[in-house]
Formats: structure tokens, sequence, C-alpha cells
């Protein structure tokens, strides 16, 4: 096996499925990914964005030995912890108040029948001993005092009920203490991924993925060892040509992001943020705050807003460029009750209080074009009020983000690695190629899963539950997957129900028999994309793709097309012709968006133009006529990692700014709310 990672002669860009222990799949299917091709874009979502930040570091750290360190990460997880245990196990250090929570739930990990009831009885007992006992104890007072000065059936009937009692006064108090514990969780976690309860010492997961990030970058390891240097951030990928993204869930704001994004309005709390990231990475933070520059009413008002929030120790977010690729790794890993939440402080605007605040200060800083912030805050009584917004896992809404990097004609493959749990009753073969799927030609991979229900049972009912969620969480995408000139990119592999998942203390043969696996399924992409001549002679799966992709892209497009056609054409009562508002001639006003002087007329003409091909496009079916199917259609959707949490400002309205859109490619049924999602709250976006 080759490990030179020096010079690859193509690339690609590659996604990966969040999946929490299961990411032991990635690091040596980003190696042998990494021996022919070289890495452009990289995403992930949850344990995926773990994988994906370390192959955007290695790639950064490619001529410092970023990938030999990438492919020694099994051998490291798996080594014993100082604090006994795997470093994989000990990564997950709960706090204090969540300890005993952490504790019964691990109990018995990797074991089954008898032996795992034993191991979480007995873990009960030692986190939980006081709440059986104090839960007992009046049924076990009933049942001595009944003992002792009953007679007859009576004084029986009495210990009977005492001993009923206590059992009941167990669960009891047992069920009263565990919801307790449940309701002071850290965000919603046990683990904040800082060092907790049971360390020892060892590293806890965001210090760990921090140090391995910076090594893997050639950057030394993190701020507080010895050579503190800064973090290594997105605008230092960017400059070496790498795209890292990752999904995010604003559950406050029910919306799906993607990170890095653009868009201002969010603040951190430093002291909160300590308690999340390590201090280094929070210092940074503090000496990169996002800038604002301008001095229209709308730059002057966010930098009073800015100002407010100062005076709450609150820092702005960095610009994307400045963001530590830590950050965003951990907030999208942030699996609910496993780890914690992270909070981000913003501005709700669909307050009252705060739209007030907005419309005066607009209103103020109109009339003192001249004034200072100083002045500003000083003569403007009114405040506005920052709430958190929570983020959590990436993968709940977006587990395997296969659209990232998508264009309609690739220059370049988009690899995705997908994970499946094996039929029940299989096990994996000993030959781990033989546990991966990827589509050799065009009739395989369009069949979705088949997911098996008992009708009966609690069995029954909690399977119907799980496919629910599961159904909520993956239908989008899903969706692309069985796509012609999606499916043929991506590669499945998949592992057993004792292999990966949430098995934090899985042995080192297993840990091995998944990192093996993901190498086959990686090569199997190498071997259908780049051939037996990378780089010279064509791989027929990557000149399959393309012609592919430009069969569907067309044919959607042409879907789109007639669509628009079909609508510009027809009449509607009570409403103005959309030939009236645009195309040869039109000049009815306009209600809004109006275009500047002489962007009407070029817009008429393009509009024209565009009726002139939709006529040709559709004067017969040349382009979708034997397309790959199923057919994909075009739609639009807000661009991911938009945030529509503030109104526009009166100027906006005024000017009727237009929102950035996308194209995506999906399925005929595919319809829905975009993975960005929409305007909250009621509000319409103008």
């Amino acid at each position: 096996m080759s490990t030179d990672w020096s010079d690859p002669t193509l690339e690609c860009d590659l996604v990966m499925k969040g999946g929490i222990t299961s990411g032991v799949i990635y690091p040596r299917a980003v190696t042998e990914l990494a021996r022919t091709y070289r890495l452009r874009s990289v995403g992930g979502a949850s344990a995926g964005a773990i994988a994906a930040a370390a192959a955007a570091a290695a790639e950064l750290g490619r001529g410092t030995g970023g990938f030999a360190e990438l492919e020694r990460m099994p051998d490291d997880i798996t080594a014993p912890s100082p604090a006994g245990g795997s470093t994989l196990f000990r990564l997950f250090q709960p706090t204090r108040a969540a300890a005993p929570l952490f504790g019964v739930a691990t109990a018995g990990m990797g074991s089954k029948g008898s032996t795992a009831v034993r191991a979480k009885a007995l873990a009960t007992l030692r986190w939980f001993w006081w709440a059986l006992v104090l839960g007992a104890l009046p049924g076990v007072v009933l049942a001595v005092l009944a003992g002792v000065s009953g007679g007859g059936g009576g004084r029986w009937a009495g210990v009977a009920a005492g001993v009923v009692l206590a059992l009941l006064g167990a669960v009891f108090g047992l069920v009263i203490c565990a919801a307790g514990l449940l309701g002071r969780l850290q965000g919603w976690g046990m683990c904040t991924g800082m060092a907790g309860y049971g360390g020892k010492g060892a590293p806890a997961l965001t210090p760990w993925l921090h140090e391995r990030i910076q090594t893997m970058a050639g950057r030394g390891g993190s701020g507080s060892g010895s050579s503190g240097e800064a973090p290594v951030t997105f605008g230092q990928l960017a400059d070496a040509g790498i795209t890292l993204r990752m999904m995010t869930t604003n559950v406050t704001r029910y919306q799906p992001m993607a990170m890095p994004w653009d868009s201002g309005g969010y603040y951190i709390d430093p002291a909160v943020w300590r308690r999340y990231f390590p201090e280094d990475v929070v210092a940074w933070i503090e000496q990169h705050p996002s800038a604002v520059t301008g001095s229209t009413v709308k730059d002057r008002y966010a930098a009073l807003t800015r100002a407010h929030a100062g005076r709450r120790a609150l820092v702005p977010f960095p610009a994307p460029r400045d963001v530590p690729v830590v950050v965003a790794t951990r907030m999208s890993l942030s699996f609910p009750v496993l780890i914690s939440a992270v909070p981000l402080e913003s501005i709700d605007f669909s307050r009252g209080v705060n739209t007030r605040y907005r419309k005066t200060a607009e209103a103020w800083l109109g009339e003192h074009p001249d004034a200072g912030i100083d002045e500003a805050l000083a003569a403007i009584g009114a405040a506005p009020e920052f709430e958190p917004n929570w983020f959590s896992d990436g993968g709940l809404c977006a587990n395997l983000p296969v659209h990232f990097f998508d264009s309609p004609l690739p220059r370049r493959p988009t690899f995705a690695i997908n994970l499946g749990q094996l039929a029940a009753g299989r096990k994996p073969e000993d030959d781990q190629a033989k546990n991966t799927f990827l589509p050799t030609h065009n009739a395989v991979g369009a069949l979705r899963h088949w997911h098996t229900l008992t009708p009966s049972g609690l069995g029954g009912l909690l399977g119907f539950a799980h496919a629910l969620v599961t159904t909520s969480q993956v239908w989008v995408d899903n969706a692309q997957l069985v796509l012609p000139g999606y499916r043929d990119r991506v590669v499945t592999i998949y592992h057993s129900g004792d292999e990966g998942g949430m098995n934090l203390s899985m042995p080192k043969d297993i840990v091995d028999a998944l990192a093996a696996r993901g190498r086959a399924g990686a090569a199997k992409l190498v071997d259908q994309f780049a051939g037996d001549d990378p780089g010279g002679t064509p791989g027929f799966g990557f000149e399959n793709h393309r012609w592919i992709r430009m069969r569907t892209s067309a044919t959607g497009l042409g879907n789109w097309l007639g669509a628009w056609g079909a609508g510009y054409r027809t009449p509607v009562a009570g409403a103005t012709d959309y030939a009236e508002l645009a195309g040869p001639g039109a000049a009815a006003p306009l209600p809004s968006y109006k275009p500047g002087a002489g962007a009407r007329d070029r817009i008429n003409h393009l509009v024209g133009e565009l009726l002139t091909l939709i006529d040709d496009w559709g004067a017969d079916d040349a382009v979708a006529k034997g397309s790959p199917r199923p057919t994909p259609r075009l739609r639009l959707v807000p661009e991911e990692g938009v945030a529509t949490f503030e109104a526009p400002t009166v100027a906006d309205l005024d000017a009727a700014f237009a929102a950035d859109t996308e194209k995506e490619l999906m399925p005929d049924g595919g319809a829905g709310l975009g993975p960005g999602g929409g305007p909250g709250g009621g509000r319409l976006p103008y």
C-alpha cells in the first residue's frame, strides 16, 4: 500500500455522513482518496463534520505529513487512555451533574443479553442508590411496622403491601431523580466537549479535535501547547484553495444552516463559550470580531447594535474567513442529550421591543448623519434585547448534505460516503470490500431503502417511532441519493449493530475493521472514476457521470423553462399579465423592486430572448427523450446559512433589495422547503 500523498494528479470534492462513532470509517477512506485526488472541497455533518475538518486540515498540511497523521487516527483513538478505557471513550466526559446519567447510559456498551442488563443494573445501583433508598423508605417503614405490630393474616398483608410500596417507591424515586438530572443538563447534553467528571487528565473531545486539526494542518498543535500558533481558520483553508462546509441546526429558529455563514447578527458570550471551547479559540474570536464599515444608516445601525452588545460583554461572531475550523466542527457535532448544544446570542426582531428599538435608532441616525456612536447611545433611550440561539447537531436535518459543492456540469467528481446498517441477522464479511456498495452501471442504485416494520408489540411501536423520526430527518438526503448523476458517486459503507453508532467503547479489532472498510469503499471510487491511468485516460465512471449530469441537468432546465413559459403566457383574472410587466414593449407600473434607469429596457429584451429559447427548446423532446430516470426538476430554495431574523431597514424597503436564491436539482415529488428553511415567525421577507 502506497503512503505517497505528495503529488496527486486529479482533484475531487468529498461529503461525509454523520454517524457518531461510525466516523472511524472515514480517516483511511480519506487517505485512500488523497493518494489519487487533491481534496478541493470537503463537507459533512455531525461526525461527518469531524471527518471533513480532519480531511481539510490534512490537505492543508499535505506537505508536512497531514495525511500520515490522519492515517494513524484509528490507532490513536483505540490507544489506552490514562483514565482507563480507550481514548475514544474518554473523549466523552460528562459534567459532574450528568455523570450518573452518563454512567448508566454507557454501562454495558459492547455487551449483549444478560451481561448488558447486569451492567446497567450495577451502574444504576452505583449512581442512584440514594434515590432508590429514599423512594423505597416509606414502603420499608410500612412493612416493618406491619411485621412488628400486626397479627394473623393482616400482618402478612401489611408486609406484602409494604414490599410492593417499597418497589414502586424505588422506581418512582429513580425516575424523579433521573428527570431532575435531565432538566439540569448544560445545553441539553451530558458532555460539553470540554474536560469533565472522570477525565483524570485525559483529553476531552473539543480540545482533542483542536489539537488534531492543528497538527494535521502542520500548525504544531493548539495555542495552549508549546507552539502557540493561531487556530486553523476557514480563511487559511481558502487561501490554499480548500473549501470546507459543515451543517449545523439552529433549533431556536427551526433552521439548518451551513457554516461558515456570511450573515451578521450573531454574538458570542465569551464567559459562556469558555465552557465549550479551549481558551485560545475563544481568545481568537474576541480578537477577530466581524467588522462593520461604511457610513450608511444600515452600517451605523449595525455599529450601534454592536455597541449595545459590548455593554453586555458580547462579541460579534467572526466573518467567515476568521471562524476557527474547530468552532464549526463542534457546532455541527452536538448529538442531542450526549453532547451539549452551543449558544450564540442574537436579536429577535419579531418582538415589539426590538422592532421599536430598530425604528427609533434608524430614524435618529437618519436625522443625525454626522453623530458618533457614543452620541447615539446617549440620545437613543431604546435598547435591543439579546437572546440565545441554540445550535444543535447538523445531522438533524441534513445528515448527508450531498448537495454540497454540486454544480449542473461538474468539473471534478463530488464523492459522497454514505453509512448504512447491515440487514438484521447479517454479519460483516471478512473481505471488507463486500461490506461496501457503489453502483457499477446506470440501472443500479435507483431503489430506495426498504425498512420492514413489526405491526404489533412494544418493539413494533418503538420501531414505528424510529421510522417516523428517521424519515423526517433523511428524506431530503435520500431523495437525492437515488437521482441519476448523484447515486453513481455515492459509496455506501455498511456496519452491523455492534459497530459504530453510540458504541463509545468499541474494541480495537472492530475499529480496525471499520477503518479498513472505509479504505475499501474509497478504493472503489478511485477505481471507477480515476481508472487505470489517473490523469491520463479518463476513467469510465467519471465520463459516464459527466454525460448523465449533462442529460439530467438539461432535462431539468427544459422542464423548468417550460413551466416558466406557461406561467408567463397564461392570463390570470384580476392581475396584470406578465407580458405587461416584463418582455418586449412592457410598460405597466411596477409594484415594488423597481429596476434602475435603463435596466427595465434590458430586462424586457432578455425576457424576449428567453421566450424565444423556450419556444425553440419545446419544439421537440430531443433533450428529455430517453433521459435518465427519475426525471429531475429545478426549484428555487433559500441559500443555506442566510439568517432572516433581521427585518429590512426602512431604506432597504424603499430600495427593495432582492434575496439570493439558488437552483437545486431534485427528483420529481421532492417538493417541500429547501434545506435553508424559510422566513420564520409568519413574517414576510420584505
